[in-house]
């Protein structure tokens, strides 16, 4: 894949995410949603539920997971004329779990912007959120399908939104709890269900949709779960860094995350990690009473330095990409498995030290 395909592909996603989910609605497309040939509403006031995701959505985002789907379902030699509409299958459930993530972990900011609860209240900011999760399923009914396939497409879709779900709440409990230190076995399956199960979906939905075997959709899942926490750990480890686009420097520790590096120094500490978490416990006191918090935020990344935690935690990340490289030249070689490998290659130059 070159650039410009690399460009004019993103161009598809983005001209696709206006048609399934529009910033101006008409009584069609709500119809087409609802399943429903009557409605007396006015489209305005659809508008006004769509307006929450748009403010997200206009700020930007990497759209990695759509070309994955596409790539996937090439991949596979399928030839599907509305895979490009297809995916904001993954897309729009990633952008809805990011306004539910800001509200839960009481964020501030969003891709360089207030987060959307800020801009249009709590209430309007969940049902939209939620309102995504659901929102592109109508697809699957309507993209010419046979019943067993969709069948089957709506089986995965439904399976990774149970596991997001599933790690979200892992999440929530660890960063709520101060004490609480997760094995590095669970804080990689949290991973696999929160962010892992997205690029799995867009894998497995792609090769579906293809008609791919069983066993080759499993497989190629599961090497795109592999990269999704691989990306997740190194964008871990840039927060802590450099800081990652949109967002504060080390903001992660204001919101206690017990991201791999916290784990990964203490093991390599004699307290076993007690004195960043007191840390943490204080910079989320400190935050919350409204003063500032930098200085402490310095201190504790600069002791996940000093144990070699952030290190070790950007070399596992390093890893799991190394060998899903590897794997992948195990399938189909043709195009899209070059588009794979740039695809990987690029977004993770992005993400390096």
């Amino acid at each position: 894949m070159t650039s410009s395909e690399y460009t004019r592909r993103l161009q598809n996603v983005e001209d696709s995410l206006i048609s399934v989910f529009p910033r101006r609605t008409s009584l069609d497309w709500a119809r087409a949603v609802a399943g429903q040939a009557s409605l007396p509403l006015r489209p305005e006031s659809l508008d006004l539920i769509n307006a929450p995701g748009w403010t997200l959505l206009e700020r930007g985002g990497k759209r990695w997971r759509p070309l994955v789907m596409i790539l996937a379902h090439e991949l596979y030699g399928g030839k599907l004329p509305t895979i490009d509409e297809l995916t904001a299958l993954v897309e729009l459930p990633h952008t809805g779990s990011l306004i539910i993530d800001d509200i839960e972990d009481k964020a501030s900011e969003r891709r360089g912007g207030p987060a959307i609860h800020l801009v249009h209240g709590i209430d309007m900011a969940i049902n939209t959120g939620n309102f995504l999760y659901f929102e592109p399923t109508y697809l699957i009914e309507t993209c010419g399908l046979s019943e067993e396939r969709q069948f089957r497409v709506m089986k995965y879709y439904l399976r990774v939104m149970r596991r997001l779900h599933f790690g979200q709440g892992l999440d929530i409990q660890w960063h709520n709890d101060h004490d609480i230190l997760p094995t590095h076995d669970e804080y990689l399956q949290m991973c696999r269900f929160k962010t892992g199960a997205l690029s799995r979906l867009a894998a497995e939905v792609g090769a579906a949709l293809a008609g791919a075997e069983v066993n080759a959709i499993e497989a190629i899942g599961d090497l795109w779960e592999d990269i999704g926490v691989g990306f997740q750990i190194l964008d871990d480890v840039k927060n802590l860094v450099t800081g990652n686009p949109g967002k504060l420097r080390g903001d992660d520790i204001i919101e206690g995350k017990k991201s791999l590096p916290v784990l990964l120094h203490a093991e390599r500490v004699s307290d076993k990690g007690a004195s960043l978490l007191a840390l943490f416990e204080t910079v989320s006191t400190e935050h919350a009473a409204g003063r500032p918090v930098q200085p402490l935020i310095e201190q504790a990344i600069g002791a996940m330095e000093a144990s070699g935690g952030l290190d070790a935690a950007y070399r596992h990340g390093e890893g799991l990409l190394e060998l899903a490289l590897t794997k992948l030249a195990t399938f189909p070689a043709n195009e899209a498995n070059q588009g794979m490998k740039f695809l990987v290659n690029t977004f993770w130059e992005g993400l390096k030290r």
